[in-house]
């Protein structure tokens, strides 16, 4: 990357997960997270497209379970997120690495019926009570 050269976000997410030796990522691209999935397969992680955001949520945290790594479920907004609650539920009880990304609707169109809009995080951050 030369100096001054336009990143995306996506490709900052992609080179922090592989700088922490993310493997795999599972899930269902959308139009919210598709940009994500190309770059972390420009930066080498392999992304296992699945049939539903349960089972994908459930195979990122096997492989955490796994490798002792966080595995990586990549899900849209509002349904897609909620679909990997139960996945998500069984690796925070069982102590497994698992890392969740959800899409998102632009900030400036929420409350406005954006597409798939949910408020997600402030609807499951008690979920997230220990980092490391």
């Amino acid at each position: 990357m030369a100096a001054g050269e336009a990143v995306s976000g996506a490709r900052l997410v992609a080179e922090a997960l592989r700088a922490q030796n993310i493997e795999y990522m599972f899930g269902i691209v959308g139009i919210p997270i598709t940009e994500i999935a190309v770059a972390a397969q420009a930066v080498g992680i392999k992304y296992i497209g699945m049939r539903n955001e349960q089972a994908a949520c459930y195979a990122a945290s096997a492989i955490g379970y796994l490798t002792g790594r966080p595995g990586v479920c990549l899900v849209v907004s509002g349904p897609g997120f909620l679909h990997a609650l139960g996945g998500m539920a069984n690796a925070t009880v069982n102590c497994w690495p698992l890392i969740v990304i959800g899409g998102s609707s632009d900030r400036n169109q929420e409350t406005m019926g954006a597409f798939q809009e949910f408020p997600q995080v402030h609807r499951h951050n008690f979920l997230q009570n220990s980092f490391g």
